[in-house]
C-alpha cells in the first residue's frame, strides 16, 4: 500500500510540473507547500503531522492559485482545496499577498462529472491534463 501511494505521487508530482511548465512557464511558483501558521513548535514531532501541503501555488495576473493535482478525481481534493483557501492568509511565508484574491484549481488527467459538478458549485476550476505517459500509467 505504501509503495503505490509513492508511486501515485510521484504521478502526480511529474502531472503538475508539466503541467505548470506547459501552461504557467512564467508566472512565480511554489511546489508542495506549506499551508497555515507554523505549528507551536513545543509540541515536538507531531507538529508535522499538523501541516498541511498544497501541491503547488502560483502568482498569475493579480491572483494567488492553489493547485491540487490527483491521477484519478477524487472528492477529497476539493475539501483540501477549501481548507488552503482559508488558511493562506495564516501563512507567513506568504504575508505579502494574504490580501489577494485566491483561485482554487483541480488538476486531473480525466472528467468525472460528478466532481467537476461539485467543483464548479465550489468556485474551483476543474483542469483535465492528460498526457500520453500518463495515461498509460493509469491503464496499468
Amino acid at each position: 500500500m505504501v509503495i503505490l501511494k509513492k508511486i501515485r505521487k510521484r504521478i502526480e508530482s511529474r502531472l503538475l510540473n508539466e503541467w505548470l511548465r506547459e501552461k504557467h512557464l512564467t508566472s512565480l511558483q511554489w511546489k508542495r507547500v506549506r499551508v497555515g501558521p507554523i505549528p507551536n513548535p513545543e509540541i515536538g514531532r507531531a507538529s508535522v503531522v499538523l501541516m498541511r501541503w498544497a501541491d503547488a501555488i502560483f502568482i498569475e495576473d493579480g491572483f494567488v492559485n492553489i493547485v491540487e493535482a490527483k491521477i484519478r478525481p477524487n472528492a477529497e481534493a476539493i475539501g483540501q482545496l477549501e481548507y488552503y483557501k482559508k488558511k493562506f492568509p495564516e501563512t507567513p511565508e506568504f504575508t505579502v499577498y494574504k490580501d489577494w484574491p485566491i483561485k482554487m484549481i483541480f488538476l486531473t488527467t480525466m472528467l468525472d462529472a460528478g466532481i467537476a459538478e461539485h467543483c464548479w458549485e465550489k468556485g474551483i476550476k476543474y483542469r483535465i491534463y492528460a498526457p500520453k505517459w500518463a495515461l498509460e500509467e493509469l491503464a496499468r
